[in-house]
């Protein structure tokens, strides 16, 4: 574990233990420029060998996806006792599924999006950048702020 100037303990993540991470998950935040704007929706994905795969619909997203730059989608999750919390960020170029050189999972072939509606298009991207990190939770009366702002907000 390293240490982070804030004195916790925060663990950096080799990718493997990130793959890990995002083959247990299913929901994620998709990270995607539009136009100058950042965009940021909640997607539920599958994970195709090391290509993260989610359906959508055209409009805002299909057309930020497709303009060529990169997205990310970030992933996190905490331990069954919520001990340790976790989080995953996959960055790269999204593209089209392509059936010719990409499968999906058996058991997530037939995944559905949550949200109503038709999504007809099939998005993958496949990472070019994969970082993770995990940490110990602490007391939860540590998460509230000070209650002099001014001493340790500056």
């Amino acid at each position: 574990m390293a240490d982070s100037p804030a004195g916790s303990q925060t663990e950096i993540l080799p990718p493997d233990e990130c793959w890990r991470y995002l083959r247990s998950s299913y929901i994620g935040r998709l990270a995607v420029i539009n136009g100058d704007i950042p965009e940021i929706f909640p997607v539920n994905f599958s994970v195709a060998g090391e290509t993260l795969v989610f359906r959508t619909a055209p409009g805002t997203k299909l057309r930020a996806l497709l303009g060529g730059a990169v997205a990310a989608l970030e992933v996190d999750g905490l331990s069954p006792y919520a001990t340790e919390v976790w989080s995953v960020v996959a960055k790269g170029i999204p593209e089209p599924f392509d059936e010719t050189r990409m499968t999906l999972p058996d058991d997530d072939a037939d995944r559905e999006p949550w949200e109503a509606g038709i999504k007809d298009h099939l998005v993958a991207i496949t990472p070019t950048e994969i970082t993770g990190r995990r940490f110990a939770v602490r007391s939860r009366t540590r998460w509230w702020p000070p209650i002099d702002f001014s001493a340790d907000w500056l």
